[in-house]
Formats: C-alpha cells, sequence, structure tokens
C-alpha cells in the first residue's frame, strides 16, 4: 500500500507537494490511534486549479519505472537522443523530484528520482523494518553505493532514461534482486485513465477490448452486471456476444444489455444505452482487477456521467474490507460536490491554484472542520477553497459587457 507520494517541479506544482494516504485516529477505515494507510484520496478543485496533474505524477512515475513511455527522439545522425518527455513548470530547466513510500508484505520502502528531459540526476532506494537502510543509491549512470545484495550494479554503466527498477526485466541478475522484483511487481499494480498528457477519452475501439476482457473474465463481468443492474433496474442482465471480423478473420466481441419488461425481455447495444451505463460498463474492469488483485487505481472525472447518490458507492467498494481483501488503493478526481462528504476530512484533499502555481492540503489540516459536521455546505460557500474564484456573478459581467455592444 502507498502511504504517501510527493514531487516538485511538475507541471503547475513548482514547490514540493505531499499526497499523504496515512492518518491517525478515528476515520472511515480505522479507528485506532496507530498510524495507518487509507484506501481512498478524493481530488477537487476549481477548473485548471491542477487537480489532473496530481494524478499525472503518480502516472509518471510508474510509466517511467516501468518503461512504458517513450523517452528518446530520433536525431539528425540517424540515433536517437534522450529526451524524458517531463512537464516542469513553467517549462523551466530545473530537476524535477518524485518519491513515494510505500509496504510491500510490511516492508516499507521508500523511493526517489531526480531528473530532466536529458536522464536521471540521482536516484535512490530504501527499505524499512526496523530499522531504516539505504539499499541503492546512483548518480547519473553509475551506481556509487549498495548493499552487498545488490552489488551487481555496481559493474552496470545504466542509460540515462533507465531506472533501477526496470532493471531486472532487463538483466538475469546472479543475486535474486527481491526488492526491485517486489517493487517492479507492485508498480505493475497501479492502472489509470491518465496519460502524460491528461484524461484518456474512450474510443469506438474500446468497447470490443473491454467485451473481450470480459468474455475472457465471467467474474469481471459478474461484478460489473452486479452492479450496472443495481444503478439501472431496467438491466437484468448483459451478455458478451460474439463474432467474427470479415477482413482479418479474428473473434470480435461486443455487449448487450439485456432489459426485462415484464411480459418479454429485449436486448439493446451499447450505441442505445445511457452515457452512464456505457462508463460503468467501460470502466468496471480496471475496478474488479485492482480490488482483485491489489494495487492502486488512478482515475481522472470518476464521477462523469454518474448519479451522485451511485459515488458513496463505488467509493466504498475500496473501504469495504469485505470486498477490498488486498488492500487495494483508489485516488481519484472528482467535480460532483457531495462526493466530499462521503471522502470526509481524511480522504479529500482539495487544490487551488495561485498566480499559475498549484497547492494542495489534505482535509484534515483545516481547523474549521469537524467530523460530525456536513463539508459540502462550507466548501460550496467558499469557506475552505478548491472552488471557482470568479465564477459569482460571471453572468452579469458578461452581460454588461454585452450591453455596449452594437449587433450588426
Amino acid at each position: 500500500m502507498i502511504k504517501k507520494f510527493g514531487f516538485r517541479n511538475f507541471c503547475s506544482f513548482k514547490d514540493g507537494t505531499e499526497i499523504n494516504f496515512a492518518h491517525k485516529g478515528h476515520t472511515p477505515e480505522v479507528d485506532s490511534a496507530v498510524l495507518t494507510c487509507g484506501n481512498v484520496l478524493g481530488i477537487k478543485g476549481a477548473n485548471g486549479s491542477g487537480k489532473t496533474n496530481i494524478l499525472k505524477a503518480i502516472t509518471f512515475l510508474y510509466c517511467f519505472c516501468l518503461k512504458r513511455m517513450k523517452t528518446t527522439v530520433d536525431s539528425s545522425d540517424g540515433g536517437t537522443t534522450i529526451s524524458i518527455p517531463v512537464d516542469t513548470f513553467c517549462g523551466n530547466e530545473d530537476i524535477t523530484e518524485f518519491y513515494i513510500e510505500f509496504i510491500i508484505d510490511e516492508t516499507t520502502y521508500i523511493y526517489e528520482i531526480d531528473l530532466k528531459r536529458a536522464g536521471i540526476v540521482r536516484e535512490e532506494l530504501r527499505r524499512k523494518n526496523k530499522k531504516e537502510v539505504v539499499c541503492i543509491v546512483r548518480q547519473n549512470n553509475k551506481v556509487t553505493h549498495c548493499l552487498k545484495e545488490f552489488e551487481e550494479l555496481k559493474r552496470l554503466k545504466l542509460k540515462l532514461d533507465q531506472s533501477i527498477i526496470s532493471l531486472f526485466d532487463d538483466f538475469d541478475f546472479n543475486a535474486p534482486m527481491h526488492d526491485l522484483l517486489a517493487i517492479y511487481k507492485y508498480f505493475s499494480k497501479i492502472r489509470s485513465n491518465v496519460n502524460a498528457h491528461s484524461y484518456q477519452s474512450f474510443g469506438a475501439g474500446d468497447y470490443f477490448a473491454v467485451s473481450k476482457f470480459y468474455h475472457h473474465m465471467p467474474e469481471a463481468l459478474e461484478f460489473t452486471k452486479c452492479i450496472i443492474s443495481g444503478v439501472d433496474d431496467g438491466i437484468t442482465d448483459i451478455t458478451i456476444e460474439e463474432t467474427v471480423d470479415k477482413s482479418t478473420g479474428e473473434a470480435r466481441y461486443y455487449p448487450l444489455f439485456i432489459h426485462d419488461h415484464g411480459e418479454y425481455k429485449f436486448s439493446v447495444d451499447v450505441s442505445d444505452e445511457s452515457m452512464g451505463t456505457k462508463s460503468l460498463f467501460l470502466y468496471l474492469y480496471r475496478y474488479w482487477m485492482t480490488i482483485n488483485h491489489g494495487g492502486l487505481l488512478v482515475l481522472d472525472e470518476f464521477d462523469t456521467h454518474l448519479h451522485a447518490m451511485i459515488l458513496p458507492e463505488i467509493i466504498e467498494l475500496f473501504t469495504n474490507k469485505n470486498i477490498n481483501k488486498h488492500n487495494a488503493q483508489f485516488i481519484m478526481t472528482a467535480h460532483n460536490t457531495e462526493v466530499i462528504d462521503s471522502l470526509g476530512r481524511y480522504r479529500a484533499i482539495l487544490v487551488n491554484k495561485e498566480n499559475n502555481e498549484s497547492f494542495c492540503y489534505r482535509l484534515d489540516e483545516v481547523s474549521l472542520l469537524r467530523n460530525d459536521r456536513l463539508i459540502s455546505p462550507l466548501y460550496s460557500k467558499g469557506k475552505i477553497g478548491g472552488t471557482p474564484k470568479n465564477i459569482q456573478g460571471l453572468t452579469a459581467r458578461m452581460a454588461e459587457l454585452w450591453s455596449h455592444r452594437t449587433d450588426g
């Protein structure tokens, strides 16, 4: 589980920012004074405040460490040049820093990486059981310090766009490298609908791809059917139909939604279903994978097309221990106002922007709030931040401007 992660000089965040899953005291997940990790964090803020940039930071980190992004560009001499696609604050040339602290099998790991577009400047891995020890320190393309179990790494001249986490996937080491393998596997369990640029929308082809997944994973389909039929009581079943693509000869899959009128049943193609049903069908497999296998689900605008009453139930998929048996975590952004009451102080982060620089804070840092009172009324009044500053009176200002226009 992730305890916290942070970053500096990334996108709209100039100074150091920390996103913390850890908390103490009486929270929705735990009733003790022991420091623990929460399962859910929700991020709210005005349009353009920087909410998505927080999700982009964690997505960038795991994609870079797993080599799931292009880090080179073709050069004029026919070779390649390193160009890591890191977005710095206002495009400056300073170092961008990331760190993440997480727990795997009761061992705490702290991973840090500093980089520029031209490559990695510094990388460090520490682990903590009874005491904290430095496992690996890397400067530029050389490992300068490591424990004896990682001694093989010192003989490598590392590529400047290659994380030490990804080395396990590239080399057959004599030593088992258990820590690198554990971290690599953990990062592989992070799933996101955000890429290096922003939110990823679905296209028509995604319905076929997701349907194929459901066809081969009937447990995931049952999970999805249970939720969709609970949201839309007109739907009693979902079937995955198989056809053959005449141009390629390959199997192709698509969903049919079964509706029950009482006297008879009829099927509806996905194109005729509501946007909410489409959204759930396309996204719920990610929920199932994360809950079923553990890890972290990262979703931008998870509330899109969904009724406000559905959102607390989706959040509870991660807070209900009978469902979330592998301590899966969920971090998301939302525009819905009421969802902040379901999240509570310990699971809600507000993002603000001043002079085009973003900053954020978790609501348990705000002394004005109490556990026994709703948060949304104070949020809607702008008392705790995270709301558009100039929205009040916008239409009146527009009307004043337009009153001086001359038609034609």
